[in-house]
């Protein structure tokens, strides 16, 4: 009479089981399919959040084919390939490097699996640590410094004879899961004042409107107003109000009005010194600096799209010069970053490039991951057909019929 099995034990056999590892596989191929169908719709970088993302636990599908109740499409929830990879993870490791019979006819196989558990935490190390921006350089400049497609800072520095400090940076993750309706408290504890950052807005447009002391967004005959989110997030312009706090506790405070697109700080007086406020894309300092030497791209026919473009370049580190050749498909890498050729502008007269500069540090993992992968699947190949080659020689052997000796009596 067969025993029943523990609980912790049937917990074992599912998580390390065919058929979550099937259903696992099946989903992230829906999620894909599904994310893909939504990003003309949506955007990229919206889709990725809503489908991708570590805190998206579940997303419903938003496709124009999919039936509306009250305007909303209907309510058919997945779960996010965040944490369907996290499950697959698992899986594979209970199924494919526990569970599985140990020994030299798997170790293929084990191979195979351990390539693949390794494929899924690139992906995560990729998710939780890299950065992505962009370095926007006109041919015979310099640069030292990339941009962030998506994410805000506010700095504020004190200026002095008309030249900013070195600023205070207000962090993007302090800025990003702000909601229009919150306000959120800065403290700077080297500075004589605090900021309040209110009415935040993705995206917005500052207009002229009439000087009413009573209304908190105008300032200075001017306010931010609210529009629709672009699907392209880099066409995003985000805008904020900053109230400013003096620690002496002097009144009125300052109100101030921030809006991506002006480069220049609005100033405010705060005992007796100036300070600049300004809000910018995410700014991260690089290890080294590129020297554009040419610039070349070519238009698609009646167009001013680029249709092809590359960009000769001095990467300048200490010391140590090199020219490299960078291309749409051919970047540098250096120092754990890597540089694309992702634009490209030949109406002024001196034409610019746009690098995409993406710093991860799983970056070549992928491909070392597919190599072992290789590896595993042409040993256990290998060793299968080596095996039905030999097993298809001795039934040879077996099934030759033995020729009668001249000797033998008939």
């Amino acid at each position: 009479m067969a025993t029943k099995s523990s609980f912790p034990n049937r917990v074992f056999r599912f998580l390390s089981g065919y058929g979550l590892a099937v259903t696992c596989l099946l989903l992230l191929l829906v999620l894909t399919w599904l994310s893909t169908l939504e990003q003309p719709f949506k955007g990229l970088y919206e889709v990725q959040k809503r489908y991708y993302d570590a805190e998206a636990w579940y997303v419903v599908p938003d496709l124009p084919w999919i039936p509306q109740i009250n305007g909303k499409p209907l309510f058919i929830p997945l779960p996010g390939a965040y944490l369907v990879s996290a499950v697959l993870f698992v899986n594979l490791f209970l199924g494919g490097i526990v569970r599985i019979r140990k020994g030299w006819k798997n170790i293929g196989v084990i191979i195979s699996h351990f390539s693949m558990i390794s494929l899924l935490f690139a992906g995560f190390v990729s998710h939780k640590y890299s950065k992505e921006g962009i370095m926007f350089v006109m041919k015979g400049d310099t640069s030292d410094y990339a941009q962030s497609y998506y994410d805000y800072t506010i700095e504020v520095c004190e200026i002095v004879d008309g030249k900013r400090t070195k600023p205070h940076v207000v962090k993007a993750e302090y800025l990003k899961t702000l909601e229009s309706d919150q306000t959120r408290r800065v403290e700077f504890p080297n500075l004589p004042f605090d900021i309040d950052v209110t009415d935040w807005m993705r995206n917005s447009v500052v207009v002229q409107a009439p000087r009413d002391d009573a209304n908190p967004l105008v300032v200075d005959g001017l306010a931010l107003q609210n529009k629709d989110v672009e699907p392209t997030e880099e066409e995003n312009a985000a805008g904020c109000y900053v109230n400013v706090l003096p620690k002496s506790g002097e009144s009125p405070k300052s109100r101030l009005l921030l809006y991506g697109p002006v480069g220049d700080p609005v100033t405010a007086t705060i005992d007796g010194k100036i300070y600049g406020f300004t809000l910018v894309r995410e700014i991260w300092p690089m290890p080294f600096r590129v020297k554009l030497d040419e610039s070349v791209g070519e238009y698609y026919p009646g167009t001013r799209k680029p249709s092809s473009f590359m960009s000769v370049i001095t990467r300048l580190a200490g010391n140590d010069e090199k020219k490299f050749t960078i291309k749409m498909n051919e970047p540098m890498r250096y120092g754990g970053y890597t540089l694309y050729q992702a634009r490209w502008s030949g109406e002024t007269e001196r034409p610019q490039s746009g690098f995409a500069i993406v710093k991860n540090p799983s970056d070549q993992w992928p491909k070392y991951s597919l190599y072992v992968a290789m590896l595993g699947l042409f040993i256990h190949f290998g060793m299968k057909l080596g095996g039905f080659i030999m097993q298809s020689a001795g039934r040879k052997k077996q099934s030759t019929p033995t020729a009668p000796s001249p000797n033998a009596e008939a």
